[in-house]
């Protein structure tokens, strides 16, 4: 068979990647929004570091007090991508849902958000766990509801001043680095936002998350 063929394979996983499957379970948009969060946290912080440190971060990437500190970085600026990823959800499900669903989505969401922080270990910098994250993520969530469905860009400065302030560099050195740190977040939150809208299964997704 054609599927059993490394051509068939090689296919078969080129046409995943054009068309990816739906988003149409709360499952899976837990585990699209977690995935994606991870992804930005770590790429945007390690890149940073390895530029603005150069030949020397394969020493400092040895050191434990650094990665300590990038471990401290990636978990928090994680928690708060995370919500503001469910905060554009919000956005791209409110057509699909009835003026008196809204609440009962925003709940959803905020399930979906202490979910997604459930299934995780805990930090070794959280031993008092995801409490103030969670309301933090509430009051943005019930905020966003009252406007116009939020955007990326809406959102993106958001995730990037976490980022910026929680940097395992010293603020002296990346005090100039400002519109660096903060465009590289913009560009992925984009390309998130995009993926979302084109992979959301709307209706689906809200009759199950509304159940």
């Amino acid at each position: 068979m054609l599927s059993e063929h490394p051509f068939g394979r090689l296919w078969g996983r080129l046409q995943a990647r054009l068309r990816p499957a739906p988003i149409a379970t709360p499952g899976e948009l837990q585990t699209f929004v977690g995935e994606r969060a991870f992804f930005l946290a770590q790429k945007c912080a390690i890149d940073y570091c390895r530029g603005k440190i150069g030949v020397a971060s394969n020493a400092l990437f040895e050191e434990k007090t650094f990665l300590d500190a990038l471990e401290i970085c990636r978990w928090e600026t994680y928690v708060t991508v995370l919500g503001d990823l469910l905060i554009l959800v919000e956005g791209m499900l409110r057509p699909a849902v009835a003026a008196q669903q809204r609440e009962q989505l925003r709940n959803a969401l905020v399930a979906l958000h202490a979910g997604a922080l459930a299934r995780q270990a805990l930090p070794a910098h959280r031993a008092q766990g995801w409490g103030d994250a969670i309301d933090a993520f509430i009051l943005r969530l019930e905020a966003a509801c009252l406007r116009e469905p939020q955007q990326a860009l809406d959102v993106a400065d958001h995730s990037a001043r976490r980022l910026f302030d929680t940097l395992p560099i010293h603020a002296s050195m990346r005090d100039m680095d400002h519109e660096v740190v903060y465009g590289a977040v913009r560009f992925r939150m984009i390309a998130l936002s995009d993926e979302m809208r084109k992979r959301l299964a709307a209706a689906q997704l809200v009759r199950q998350l509304l159940a």
